[in-house]
């Protein structure tokens, strides 16, 4: 799309899509956030969306989710490691590190397609698509190196 178009579409809808985004997430910032957002997804598209308005009241929406998913998997995490830190003895935590340290070993020796899948998967947090997009795959093609991926280092991890 042109400047001139998204410019247009800005002064069209973007208070209404600001006061919609500020409703999901209280905060002016993030809500500024997610309709920047929304407008540079829409001018990476080739064509114009057949509804724009309410593909792009869509994008906040799925981008607020997205927000919320991963702040409830960070704090989960976070909290979870607090707690076992609390209550784990110094015998157990080195337990814990050698498990950690076999898994990067694990991740290590894998061929760069499955291991770039893993680390974008899971230590990145990547969605599917972003992972296709970036290796230039198809969706289906990133799911597969990732099941085949995960089924490699399970069977590494199970013989050590």
């Amino acid at each position: 799309m042109e400047q001139n178009e998204l410019a247009k579409l800005y002064q069209a809808y973007g208070k209404g899509m600001i006061l919609y985004a500020w409703s999901l997430t209280k905060q002016q910032s993030d809500a500024e956030s997610l309709v920047s957002d929304a407008f540079y997804r829409l001018s990476l598209q080739e064509e114009a969306p057949r509804d724009i308005k309410f593909w792009l009241f869509r994008v906040i929406k799925n981008g607020f989710i997205d927000q919320q998913r991963r702040k409830k998997r960070w704090q989960f995490s976070l909290l979870n490691q607090e707690e076992k830190s609390i209550q784990q003895q110094p015998d157990e935590r080195l337990i814990e590190q050698e498990q950690h340290q076999a898994l990067y070993d694990s991740i290590e020796k894998l061929t760069p397609p499955y291991k770039e899948v893993l680390i974008f998967f899971y230590f990145l947090e990547w969605s599917i698509q972003e992972i296709s997009n970036f290796l230039n795959l198809s969706n289906g093609q990133t799911r597969t190196i990732l099941y085949r991926g995960r089924k490699k280092l399970k069977e590494d991890l199970s013989h050590d």
